[in-house]
């Protein structure tokens, strides 16, 4: 049998009461195009043809987090949980 672990690898931050596809939706996520693991921040739900997100001030602290989290994903410093603090706070 193999031996597997979770990654926890997308984090998605939005205002509560939102659906996760919201236009003000931040998805934070660790992806892999065969050159190895890195960070990835997009906003599905923005405007179509920009390569720019829009950060609010009261969700920046979030969304630093999330980036801080998954990169510590990808670098391989907590692939099978994320610190005890990411939790707090956020709305699935």
């Amino acid at each position: 049998m193999a031996d597997y672990h979770a990654i926890p690898a997308r984090i998605i931050v939005k205002p509560r009461g939102e659906p996760i596809f919201s236009e003000m939706a931040t998805v934070v996520e660790v992806t892999d195009e065969a050159a190895g693991p890195f960070v990835a921040v997009s906003q599905p739900g923005g405007s179509i043809g920009t390569h720019a997100i829009s950060i609010d001030g009261c969700e920046w602290p979030l969304i630093r987090q999330a980036i801080d989290d998954m990169l510590a994903v990808s670098q391989g410093l907590g692939a099978d949980t994320l610190p005890d603090n990411t939790a707090e706070g956020r709305d699935g």
